[in-house]
């Protein structure tokens, strides 16, 4: 009876699994949106469960799910779908668009998000693909023609290389100018540290702090551009404030969404974006006669057979030569010297999340070897971080990133200081009967070898010469958030950013620097920042359409730093560089410094019919770097936007959407640390006796905070179903009481004393339009203009202060009256209609008897243009910049002419006549006839004069002439970036274990024209010497720019 019994039970087991079983089945359908076009990348969920999918390209899905299941589809900015399952195997779904919910992505200072409609103030916001999907390793790099007023000035292509990034213009003499940075609610400092001057020393192509960071492991940035914004961050938000989140450090937004793996892998090829078009039918010499000069002036290479040896590679390898060698043209003698570099990034992302808790790690490897042999750039990151909501209601978010980067590079900047040796000296302006493919490392002393003398061979120097810099970055933050009621919020973060830098700069035996007995220059440096943040906040309905929102918090954050060098000259053993085993060391500089600035906050906002808002915040500040008496300062703002469709109901098919917005704020920047102080420095120890010194400038215990005004208005406009949008600023920002050096006299001990000093003026126009012209069911075209305006003046100096120069061994100077930056020094002379003045005799210019203003690097305006067009799964975005004006002065682009290698100076076998009329050197006025009249000029000179100055008083277009003789029109039209994409169709991937696979073929910076440089040398206007530094449109002798090419892959499984 007992078997018989069993036997029943399990058939009716087996029954009811079967007809359960039976209930499961495939349901499928199309998603599309509100105007009936197909989503990709819905997320469907069976409710209660863990089994889920996404809609592919064409909004197609596919779910095994039973009756009576209920489907859950979400997809942001769409209002959730639930669907309940019932006979038919078919459910299409359209869903409808959540304007909240596409308004809740916004986040502001301090991590505060907002709906974008009340704000008063210009937010910009930057998706993760526009940052990834590139071959860019550099962030800030990436940003460029990307968000209006984001100013973006690339350096050099030297793999790792600084760049300058501000936003809507300079508002500090010699303090930073870029923005703050904040990743996870941290500060990130963004300084280039430079262990010797790009100037004077040949120093290098530093990077900067901010290229740590992973690009790979961004979820969003929001972009802060004014003081309206970053208000809440008081004495640090002059310059905006771009806020990145990172995919370990995103909080909230918790979801079932299921176990995922992410593969990104990119390999890509780079070369030099373009070299000069060189000319190959005169040799080295001057006037047409041979000698082994290092201008290509010479005899045409078709009227000697032979030349002799040059003498250094003749003794140096007596073996290889005879006493001439062949006179023939080298083509490839600059190019030969250069390599394909490769750039190869790879990630790993792993994330899941469910209804109370989200996780994320990534862990990426880059190894860039640039177009320049010897120059690498490696970074390997791992960051980690997760989400979690406690049984009590107390969410818990913690995240770590660790970041281990280094950059090997070489020596650049000018020449002719003593100790110097740029390795690009005589790089791009080679003589054209010069072989470098020849021994240049010789025998015995393993020196240098050249043709001639006075440089060192770039081969030997990108070797032997090198600066190698190990970056470490370890960044840990924790928060904790509580809701005690649906009106009252708490929030406390806490983060700890630790940053260590160790840089060896070696100058081996032989190198024309250090005296040629070899030379260690150490730096090590390390940073220590501290932020921790509270804030309250309560929401509440003061009536049926009237929202209160209040916000107050403490900040706290202190920086502290520590930084030594040391030089050692005099290598002991080949090939051990390290200062020990130098035999003469010497104490550059160690230095500690301790900043704290603590800060109280509110910020209230009132939402009136959720169509018109009003925001006040104010922020007091206590810092530890002002006088005791003095060192609290508050900094108020106050925006207001209106949403004038929803308020007067006039929304349609053509403007579907209306807002303007307008905002004030005041906010500034406090002293450095130490600056009000009179400090003593220690010197080497002398005879066994500590040595103290007193700093040459003299700290000011009166200084007082910069202090910046700004008011911003503007308005968000949507037209034909958002076919078309535009989003238009008008910014103009006062800045008082900016903080720099003057001279003094020696006789008090100082050469110079800090003092607040001027008043300078930014004015500008952003402008970000949005157009959809083509929208079909498999195709579309959007495109994207960025246009940014930014005119800066200096509106005031101190009585009896002029100008002042930023480096005082560049032309880029402080003046009052002209913009920040403005080129000062030796110019051309000209009469009262503009006419260059000739000398009588020489053919050249005369230099004007006085120093004048020469060029603004301050372009007139920049313009990106972003096209992208989809076909299914296929997508072709490309990226053309366009910038208008600013000068730039170029010592590279002056010796391309001056050395006579570019086929510009091709044609040289007949005069030139400069147009002009004589001039009186010593007046510097015209030469008058007898009747009083002008006397042109008729002097001719030859092609060799017209780019080589000939005599003292003539001067020409390119090497020996005053100042203004170098300095170039910055026009330039690029293609900075395309890309050609092809993501897979998710049927066919259906089997398989893959959730998408995407390949994309990329190009960066494939192709330049800059109409008002010479045409053959090729030259890129873009590139500047002094990285991050205010220095801005000054190139010396510095890499050219770098194009890259390759394919990238994404899985996810």
């Amino acid at each position: 009876m007992k078997t018989k019994l069993n036997g029943i039970l399990t058939l009716f087991l087996a029954l009811i699994v079967q007809l359960s079983f039976a209930q499961e089945k495939t349901i499928s359908g199309t998603v599309t949106d509100q105007d009936g076009l197909p989503l990709p990348g819905v997320n469907i969920l069976v409710e209660g469960t863990t089994t889920g999918t996404q809609s592919d390209f064409d909004g197609l899905y596919s779910i095994n799910a039973s009756v009576g299941d209920v489907l859950v589809l979400s997809y942001i900015g769409q209002k959730n779908v639930r669907m309940t399952i019932g006979a038919s195997n078919t459910m299409d779904v359209q869903m409808e668009e959540d304007a909240q919910a596409l308004e809740e992505v916004v986040v502001t200072a301090f991590g505060i998000k907002r709906k974008p409609k009340s704000l008063g103030y210009s937010v910009a916001s930057v998706k993760s693909e526009d940052i990834t999907e590139n071959s860019e390793p550099d962030l800030i790099r990436s940003l460029n023609g990307k968000v209006p007023g984001v100013d973006v000035n690339v350096s050099t292509g030297v793999a790792g290389a600084a760049n300058k990034i501000n936003i809507r213009g300079t508002t500090s003499f010699q303090g930073g100018n870029q923005p703050l940075f904040v990743v996870d609610g941290t500060p990130y400092s963004n300084d280039e540290l430079e262990t010797s001057d790009q100037v004077t020393d040949s120093g290098g192509s530093y990077e900067s702090g901010i290229s740590s960071l992973d690009p790979n492991d961004i979820a969003n940035i929001e972009v802060l551009k004014g003081a309206v914004a970053a208000a809440l961050y008081g004495s640090r938000a002059v310059n905006g404030v771009i806020v990145i989140t990172t995919k370990s450090g995103q909080s909230g937004g918790f979801s079932n969404k299921k176990f995922e793996v992410s593969l990104n892998s990119g390999l890509y090829f780079e070369k030099i974006a373009n070299l000069p078009e060189y000319q190959n039918t005169y040799g080295n010499g001057t006037n047409f006669n041979y000698n082994n000069a290092n201008g290509s002036w010479g005899a045409r290479f078709d009227s000697l057979e032979t030349i002799p040896t040059w003498g250094p590679l003749l003794a140096a390898f007596p073996d290889l030569f005879g006493p001439t060698v062949p006179y023939v043209a080298q083509p490839n003698n600059v190019k030969d010297l250069f390599r394909t570099g490769i750039v190869r990034d790879n990630s790993i992302n792993v994330s899941t999340a469910n209804e109370n808790s989200n996780f994320s790690l990534t862990l990426s490897n880059l190894d860039q070897e640039g177009y320049i042999p010897f120059n690498t750039y490696k970074r390997t990151n791992i960051s980690t971080g997760g989400n979690f909501k406690l049984e009590n209601g107390l969410k818990v978010g913690a995240n770590l990133s660790y970041s281990d980067s280094e950059q090997v590079g070489a020596f650049f900047g000018e020449n002719q200081y003593a100790g110097a040796a740029s390795s690009f000296a005589r790089t791009m302006v080679l003589g054209r009967t010069w072989d470098f493919n020849l021994p240049y490392e010789h025998p015995v002393t393993g020196a240098p070898v050249v043709p001639n003398g006075g440089y060192d061979h770039p081969l030997w120097s990108w070797k032997h010469n090198q600066i190698i810099s190990s970056v470490n970055r370890t960044v840990a933050n924790v928060n904790f958030s509580y809701d005690f009621n649906d009106h009252i919020n708490a929030r406390y973060q806490l983060g700890i950013n630790k940053y260590d830098l160790g840089r060896v700069e070696i100058t081996d035996k032989g190198s024309r620097a250090a005296a040629g007995i070899g030379q260690v220059r150490t730096q090590d440096y390390d940073s220590e920042e501290i932020e921790s943040t509270f804030l309250v906040t309560f929401n509440y309905d003061l009536a049926q359409d009237l929202n209160l929102n209040l916000l107050v918090g403490n900040n706290v954050n202190q920086k502290s730093t520590h930084d030594v060098g040391y030089t050692g000259t005099g290598l002991i053993a080949d090939d051990i560089f390290t200062i020990k085993n130098t035999a003469n060391v010497t104490a550059d500089f160690n230095d500690t410094t301790r900043k704290r600035i603590v800060g109280v906050f509110g910020d209230m906002g009132l939402n009136y019919k959720d169509y018109l808002f009003l925001n006040a915040t104010a922020r007091n500040d206590w810092s530890s770097t002002l006088p005791k008496n003095g060192n609290s300062f508050l900094y108020p703002s106050v925006s207001s936007s209106f949403i004038f469709t929803d308020a007067f109901d006039i929304g349609g098919d053509i403007l579907n959407y209306g807002k303007i917005r307008g905002g004030w704020a005041n906010v500034g920047r406090d002293a450095d640390a130490y600056q009000i102080n009179k400090v003593f420095g220690l010197g080497d120890v002398y005879a066994g006796q500590p040595v103290v010194f007193v700093p040459t400038t003299l700290g000011n215990p009166d200084l007082v905070p910069e202090n910046t005004e700004e008011f911003e208005i503007g308005a968000d406009l949507e037209f034909f179903n958002r076919r078309v949008m535009i989003d238009f600023t008008w910014y103009q920002k006062s800045t008082t009481d900016l903080i720099s050096e003057v001279n003094v006299p020696t006789s008090t001990g100082y050469t110079s004393f800090l003092t607040n000093i001027g008043e300078m003026e930014n004015k500008g126009v952003e402008v970000g339009l949005t157009l959809i012209p083509v929208r079909t069911e498999n195709f579309s075209w959007t495109s994207f203009t960025s246009f940014t305006k930014n005119k800066n003046e200096v509106k005031d100096l101190i009585d009896g202060l002029e100008r002042f120069p930023i480096d005082v061994n560049q032309i880029a100077y402080v003046q009052k009256g002209q913009p920040y930056g403005v080129f000062y020094g030796t110019a051309f002379a000209r009469d009262e209609e503009g006419n260059y003045l000739i000398e009588e005799g020489g053919g050249g210019v005369l230099q004007a008897t006085s120093d004048a203003v020469i060029g603004d690097p301050t372009p007139d305006f920049k313009i990106g243009f972003t096209n992208t067009l989809k076909y299914k799964t296929l997508s072709l975005r490309a990226q053309v910049d366009w910038k208008e004006g600013g000068d730039f002065s170029s010592s590279g682009l002056a010796a391309l002419l001056g050395r006579g290698v570019t086929k510009d100076t091709e044609d040289r076998e007949r005069t030139y006549i400069i147009p002009g009329f004589y001039g009186n050197p010593t007046t510097g006025e015209a030469i008058l006839d007898g009747s009083g009249n002008k006397i042109p000029n008729t002097t001719q000179i030859t092609m060799n004069n017209l780019y080589f100055s000939p005599t003292t008083n003539s001067n020409t277009f390119g090497i020996n002439t005053v100042d203004e003789g170098t300095i170039y029109d910055g026009t330039v039209y690029r293609l900075r970036e395309v890309a050609l994409a092809y993501d897979l169709p998710k049927k066919y991937l259906e089997k398989t274990f893959i959730g998408s696979l995407s390949i994309a073929l990329i190009g960066n910076n494939l192709w330049y024209f800059a109409p008002n440089v010479p045409k053959y040398t090729n030259y890129d206007p873009d590139v500047t010497a002094y990285g991050a530094s205010n220095l801005q449109g000054i190139e010396t002798q510095s890499a050219p720019s770098s194009k890259r090419y390759g394919f990238k892959i994404n899985v996810t499984f």
